[in-house]
């Protein structure tokens, strides 16, 4: 598995395709800071989409019944396995490194993935 860091201006297209991909997706979002440590925001619900706003500069994840944002995030990694998805990690203004895996994982084109993986 590897973790690719993207650069801020590849946020919004991948976001976007990650969206629009066909198929049901179920999400585990689990946010770590360091003032309460690691706490499971959903497990297991529908993945309705994600975006990222560069207006506001902030991320939000639809799932399940709630709408998760990430305000001036500083940090988008992506876990891949090949050319699936495995999860994404936000890390946020205030040092919370949010967390989102997929089941089951998501293909991913290789256009969307940076060019040195």
């Amino acid at each position: 598995m590897q973790n690719l860091k993207l650069e801020k201006r590849d946020w919004q297209p991948l976001l976007d395709h990650i969206s629009r991909s066909d198929g049901a997706y179920k999400v585990t979002i689990e946010v770590d800071r360091a003032d309460i440590g690691a706490q499971i925001q959903v497990e297991n619900v529908d993945f309705r989409g994600v975006s990222y706003d560069p207006k506001d500069d902030d991320i939000a994840i639809d799932a399940g019944s709630i709408e998760h944002r990430i305000h001036k995030p500083t940090d988008l990694l992506v876990a891949v396995e090949g050319a699936e998805l495995v999860s994404l990690e936000i890390l946020g203004e205030d040092k919370a490194v949010n967390s989102i895996s997929f089941k089951p994982r998501m293909n991913l084109p290789d256009l969307l993935l940076p060019g040195d993986q």
